[in-house]
């Protein structure tokens, strides 16, 4: 922002002049008296010259026509201070002075171009002061295409706009619709949104869907270009889930809806009509518990990592979400009423924070010890917008699991859960209890009356129940 400087009744801007385009002796600043006598305006005054000068050196650095970003920054802001009547100028006949000062400020410019082409900038200049002059009067305002926002640049800006939103946990999801956003853009390259059509997001979703379902796990592969990313992982027959498919298209088709709501877009959603309607056992497959012999065979030998064969047996024994386990820290390890007992607080819901007692085939977590703000295992690194370790862990587990020839996508580490679950069902324990464990709501009824749920005890009888028989498990030290 331009610096401000007072001098009696006058005001002066003072703008840096960026190294790479300052010759030798030439001044770190440039200045410029404005003709404004109060702080806002001269406010105002001063950014408009400083937004214009940053276009003129881009385009002087660049040897060719300044960015696109910056006209359209050129743009936007000349018209809207036009348009809140910056340039007022009486005595302009039937013109009201807002108008008489565009008026006045166009006529300067067709002065000093004296006939000959427009720069660029001074295009933008000209649209600007057009526009705001519509805008006054309450004209419709021509779509100006080479001044609108990239469909990546309307993106960014829905995304900033979603990340405020009230309430809102930070979590994957912001990752995954940076993700949708960089496929499309790097599909649709640097057209504005208004130009997607249907047959364009419809060409999107054909080459999606034939992609390699593990391409994201190859942090090289997200920085590809699109014709690059398809040549390496795509035209694959089992390629991308409904599920996965249905996320991108939705992603994309919010981003639309409020793009349309400022302007920048209108008419049919071209993003709608791709999702597919998700069936259990048809296009979903939900994740399964591991069988004994499958555990037979993770488990011999035990994984080389000691902290990966730790976090799967606190799986097997607790029914933990992986980042749960993997982000521990050594000040959740708790005791209560004679019960040892993890305290899960960073949840995204109410039922998620619990207290879930600790088997007997983990006391060696119960007596470990450390510094209350230190992870258990600080082997996985926290990793997303959260600063989780469960990413890191989940990929250490997949590629082990993998190594022992585990390639079903129903069976992850989650699977764990799934093996938890499955005891309690079958040994009869009342679904809202086993909630409690689990981290699932429990249902008005037992929620709204009985708020404060079972006891520790309870819940530690409930744990005991979880055995695999026949199956041969490791048992980590109890200390460092």
């Amino acid at each position: 922002m331009a610096a401000l400087q007072q001098r009696g009744h006058k005001w002066r801007a003072k703008v840096r002049v960026p190294a790479s385009i300052r010759g030798a002796g030439e001044p770190e600043h440039v200045y410029r008296t404005l003709t404004a006598t109060d702080r806002r305006s001269a406010t105002i005054e001063a950014d408009l010259w400083e937004v214009l000068l940053k276009a003129e050196w881009a385009e002087r650095s660049g040897r060719a026509a300044a960015p696109k970003a910056a006209l359209r920054s050129l743009y936007e802001q000349l018209r809207a201070e036009a348009a809140s009547g910056v340039y007022q100028l009486h005595g302009g006949g039937d013109l009201m002075p807002e108008l008489a000062g565009i008026d006045h400020e166009l006529n300067k410019l067709e002065d000093a171009t004296d006939g000959r082409d427009l720069s660029p900038l001074e295009e933008a200049r000209v649209a600007a002061l057009q526009d705001a002059a519509a805008q006054l009067q309450r004209k419709p305002i021509t779509v100006r295409p080479e001044l609108e926002p990239t469909f990546a640049e309307t993106a960014a800006d829905y995304l900033a706009a979603w990340k405020v939103k009230p309430g809102l946990r930070k979590s994957n999801t912001e990752q995954q619709k940076k993700a949708t956003f960089a496929l499309f853009a790097g599909f649709f390259g640097e057209r504005p949104m208004r130009d997607v059509r249907r047959q364009d997001a419809a060409s999107f979703a054909d080459q999606m869907r034939c992609l390699d379902p593990m391409w994201a796990r190859s942090s090289s592969a997200r920085n590809l270009p699109w014709l690059e990313l398809l040549r390496r992982f795509g035209g694959r027959d089992a390629g991308l889930s409904d599920a996965t498919m249905n996320r991108h298209m939705t992603t994309l088709q919010e981003a639309w809806r409020w793009a349309e709501e400022r302007g920048r877009c209108e008419g049919i959603n071209p993003f709608a009509g791709h999702r597919r309607r998700l069936k259990p056992g048809v296009n979903v497959h939900g994740y399964l518990p591991w069988e004994s012999d499958d555990l037979a065979k993770l488990f011999d030998p035990p994984p080389a990592r000691q902290d990966v064969t730790e976090i799967m047996l606190v799986g097997l024994f607790t029914g933990l979400r992986l980042d749960e386990i993997a982000s521990l820290t050594y000040g959740q390890i708790k005791n209560a009423e004679g019960v040892s007992f993890i305290q899960v607080a960073d949840a995204k819901t109410p039922a998620g924070r619990r207290q879930v007692p600790i088997h007997n085939k983990l006391l060696w977590l119960s007596r470990r010890e450390g510094p209350a703000h230190a992870r258990v295992w600080p082997g996985f690194n926290p990793e997303g917008p959260g600063k989780k370790a469960g990413a890191d862990a989940g990929r250490e587990f997949s590629r082990f699991k993998s190594g022992r020839g585990f390639t079903d996508r129903r069976q992850t580490f989650h699977s764990f859960r799934k093996n938890v679950t499955q005891i309690f069902e079958r040994a009869g324990i009342p679904e809202n209890e086993a909630a409690q464990i689990l981290g699932h709501e429990r249902g008005f009824t037992y929620s709204r009356y009985s708020p404060h749920g079972i006891t520790l005890a309870r819940k530690a009888e409930i744990v005991a129940l979880i055995a695999y028989p026949g199956v041969d498990l490791p048992e980590p030290q109890c200390t460092k």
